[in-house]
């Protein structure tokens, strides 16, 4: 059935900015419909079941008076708040006479606004998001025995490519991946986050969104922010948890930055359907991987060791920082080879 989340404000530019940016969103588990006065919302309510209906707080006071008694009902309403506005901003458990309801700022990015809108479903138990039967993922893996190779970086570069086509998750399991300096966010979760919710049985649909953010149209979990975390984490945690975000169905590619640690990224391996190892154009880098194969072949790692793919990382020009970094990069040799990698896993 298709999950409908209606947007009820009576400023009618924001609810259609807001509906466009959530449909636009492959990742967002139902449509976004907006209305501009209660009778459109009710008419529309009537014939179609709303799974969250997302409005200005006060108009959320009167949802329960505009409802039809035979309708269809919101499984949650959540109210958008002026923080300037004192008639927007009030206790709701005065509020609508239901349990599921909740306030979020209006006037913030519309990245957050979902994300928030995630997290609240999450916490209180509205489920929008099932699993998408047949769908299946594919893994891709990036690993690299030569710890100066920017192999976080060409993985960000191979999720862009992915994302272009399809539905595309990266996580990063680098104890310090570089990815916060990138895109500047203070994040409110991370990939410590989802192994507890994992752990304790409740990283739903819900859940796993409300934990994803967006960096050059890369979706991506934040990876850990204190080095530490790692130290709870065993490679077989770790595959565990990919093998839960999968069986939610969200995503067709996970494209994984593995750890250093090859006790660690063995695991991972197992579920890769490629490894891709990039090295320098040095004798010491091919050296280094040379002797991760040997291991391989040594350690009778012969399914492990079918599944590599090695080759040489183009050399990367000098660039600074910028919003436009990866964007950049993907018409770069970088991005020519990342887009032949990317055929892989199709």
């Amino acid at each position: 059935m298709e999950q409908i989340m209606a947007v009820l404000t009576g400023e009618k530019t924001y609810g259609e900015r807001l509906c466009a940016y959530a449909n636009f969103k492959r990742n967002m588990p139902f449509t976004a419909v907006s209305f501009d006065s209660i009778t459109a919302y009710a008419n529309f309510a009537r014939k179609h079941k709303v799974g969250v209906l997302l409005t200005d707080g006060h108009i959320g006071k009167d949802c329960r008076y505009f409802r039809e008694p035979d309708s269809p009902v919101e499984e949650m309403v959540i109210g958008l708040f002026d923080e300037t506005d004192e008639e927007s901003v009030f206790n709701y458990s005065e509020g609508p006479g239901i349990d599921t309801y909740t306030l979020i700022p209006k006037y913030q990015s519309a990245e957050k606004i979902m994300r928030s809108v995630m997290n609240c479903c999450s916490t209180i138990g509205c489920h929008l998001a099932g699993q998408r039967e047949g769908r299946g993922s594919n893994i891709a893996g990036i690993y690299a025995p030569d710890g100066r190779v920017e192999k976080t970086l060409y993985a960000l570069i191979m999720a862009k490519v992915a994302s272009l086509e399809k539905k595309t998750l990266f996580i990063s399991f680098e104890e310090f991946s570089g990815v916060s300096r990138l895109s500047s966010e203070n994040y409110t979760a991370s990939l410590s986050d989802a192994m507890l919710a994992h752990k304790a049985g409740g990283l739903n649909g819900e859940k796993l969104y409300s934990m994803v953010y967006t960096y050059s149209g890369i979706d991506y979990i934040p990876p850990i922010q204190y080095a530490g975390d790692m130290k709870g984490m065993t490679g077989e945690d770790c595959q565990a948890l990919l093998l839960s975000i999968m069986e939610q169905g969200l995503y067709e590619v996970l494209i994984v930055d593995l750890p250093l640690s090859f006790s660690l990224s063995e695991e991972l391996m197992d579920i890769c359907r490629e490894v891709f190892i990039p090295e320098l154009d040095d004798e010491l880098s091919a050296a280094k991987t040379d002797e991760f194969m040997d291991y391989l072949e040594f350690s009778k790692k012969l399914k492990l060791r079918s599944k590599i793919c090695r080759f040489k990382l183009p050399k990367l020009m000098p660039m600074k920082l910028t919003s436009s970094y990866i964007d950049t990069l993907l018409y770069s040799e970088m991005g020519d080879m990342a887009r032949k990698h990317a055929e892989f896993i199709r």
